[in-house]
């Protein structure tokens, strides 16, 4: 049997410990103007703990959703008469 290549979208994995490279930004926050410090590991904070905007479970799912699946639909025979 020849192998091939499947793309796979699931997987598990081992439980493990990760080192994570945190910085600490000193910024003015966008919505309350106030100077504030705060630590995070991915690119320069816009707002505080306070007025930081939350993620909802809804928009989450919505940039997830999953696309419909094409419907194969079968073509009539012809009748010849």
């Amino acid at each position: 049997m020849p192998s091939k290549k499947v793309h796979v979208r699931e997987y598990t994995v081992k439980a493990h410990e990760r080192v994570i490279h945190t910085r600490l930004y000193k910024f003015i926050c966008k919505q309350c103007n106030k100077d504030v410090e705060r630590e995070t590991y991915g690119p320069r904070p816009l707002y505080c703990e306070q007025c930081r905007p939350r993620i909802t479970h809804s928009t989450k799912v919505a940039k997830n959703k999953k696309k419909p699946r094409p419907v194969l639909v079968k073509q009539q025979k012809r009748r010849v008469g």
